[in-house]
């Protein structure tokens, strides 16, 4: 029982490499990206919080997962658009926290060296400079940086380890990507101090018996949407299974989340544009 026990955590730290990748939406992928001119702004979902924001000519990825399992045991639903050598080259690469279904490193491995990555913690800033990438920043909460043209701010999020959440701003663009975050108090000073364009929400409810929820409810996530007063929401860390049947028992996340959020926005009556792309497809963001 020890050995099995010893094997079984072992496996859901990811030691084992037994990953794998099934891309499922290449040529939509490859359509969303044509079709978005030089100086236009859009997000191509790619899987789970992984997102493509272009951004008046500049490129940046969210939370980067590509290959199954992570946590051992943990999977999507439906893979992801894209293999990550087949993205385009990024100017700025955003990682929330260093769960690896937002920290991949085979996927951040295969990527452009040449990208800026910003990080929270300073653990994860030194992993992802021995994987060769020139200028890896780490932003606490409320602080900011430039690189390429866009501005990042770090903004309060509340996990079961050290996260922050993004606000990324470019021309008229001002969007919020929450992380794994479950329902704090500043998301009013978030408000308040960006007016996001866009806010991105975690939905699924993750819980941890003993600790409580870690990610935002359909219904948390839509008290959030109405704090925020975004014009524009997508609902995001729904689209995701355990398959480890010991994950299964210890994390809890709640079924169809994307469509109970939905609900939720509508019961409310809140008064926004909800975007649920389909992995491959892109979001035209206002100006």
């Amino acid at each position: 029982m020890g050995l099995l026990s010893a094997l079984e955590w072992r496996s859901l730290r990811g030691d084992f490499d037994h990953r794998h990748l099934e891309a499922t939406s290449a040529d939509l992928f490859a359509r969303s990206l044509a079709d978005v001119r030089g100086g236009d702004d859009a997000l191509i979902h790619i899987g789970h919080c992984t997102h493509l924001f272009l951004l008046s000519g500049r490129r940046v990825l969210s939370d980067p997962w590509f290959y199954d399992p992570a946590h051992g045991g943990m999977v999507h639903a439906v893979g992801p658009a894209i293999e990550p050598g087949d993205l385009p080259p990024v100017d700025l690469i955003l990682i929330t926290h260093e769960h690896p279904d937002h920290a991949d490193p085979r996927a951040l491995d295969a990527l452009d060296k040449r990208a800026t990555v910003v990080v929270p913690t300073k653990a994860l800033q030194a992993r992802v400079r021995k994987l060769g990438f020139r200028r890896v920043e780490r932003l606490h909460t409320w602080q900011s940086l430039e690189a390429n043209g866009v501005r990042v701010t770090a903004t309060t999020a509340v996990h079961d380890v050290a996260e922050v959440g993004y606000v990324v701003e470019r021309s008229t663009q001002r969007i919020y990507v929450a992380g794994d975050t479950a329902l704090h108090p500043d998301m009013e000073a978030i408000a308040e101090r960006f007016s996001p364009t866009l806010a991105i929400l975690p939905v699924d409810g993750t819980e941890l018996p003993g600790t409580g929820r870690w990610v935002m409810s359909p219904q948390e996530a839509a008290h959030a949407c109405s704090l925020l007063r975004s014009p524009a929401v997508m609902p995001a860390h729904a689209d995701a299974r355990f398959t480890d049947p010991v994950l299964r028992l210890w994390a809890r996340t709640l079924p169809q989340a994307i469509r109970a959020f939905g609900r939720a926005v509508a019961d409310r009556g809140i008064r926004t544009r909800l975007f649920c792309p389909a992995p491959g497809e892109r979001i035209t963001l206002s100006s």
